[in-house]
């Protein structure tokens, strides 16, 4: 009987996210809904920078720092550029063949790329002399 309580009470709680929760008439938890429209090309990316922005609480695409979309089954970053504020984005396990929406953002500094086998090897080299150590790839690159 409890779980089912429980259960009911999470479900009543979850369906007012975008309300302010107060505390003797004192706000305690704000939560503002994303108006932020994400334009990528591709929609796996497009559905986990959205979900990524929700859960962050993040109303503008600059103020987004850390992205992880691991295994989301994502082929192309076109579009990531406009996310100007990304320092550690989690790429691993997916089917990405071209990076370079990664390289034109200045203040990138951790990229996890394993399990991206079609990356170009010129791509990984650009990166890594833009982010150094902070690059993780498995492909097997020679110079």
């Amino acid at each position: 009987m409890k779980l089912i309580f429980t259960a009911f009470c999470l479900s009543l709680l979850s369906s007012c996210a975008d309300y302010e929760y107060t505390l003797n008439d004192r706000p305690i938890l704000v939560r503002k809904p994303v108006s932020v429209e994400v334009t990528v090309i591709d929609p796996n990316l497009s559905l986990c920078l959205t979900e990524t922005l929700k859960i962050q609480n993040h109303t503008n695409i600059g103020d987004l720092e850390v992205l992880d979309c691991s295994f989301a089954g994502i082929k192309t970053l076109d579009g990531l550029e406009q996310f100007q504020g990304l320092m550690r984005v989690k790429l691993n396990g997916n089917k990405l063949s071209d990076i370079g929406a990664l390289l034109s953002l200045g203040v990138l500094s951790v990229a996890d790329l394993d399990n991206n086998d079609n990356i170009p090897c010129e791509q990984l080299a650009t990166l890594e002399g833009y982010i150094g150590k902070g690059l993780t790839h498995s492909r097997a690159c020679r110079s």
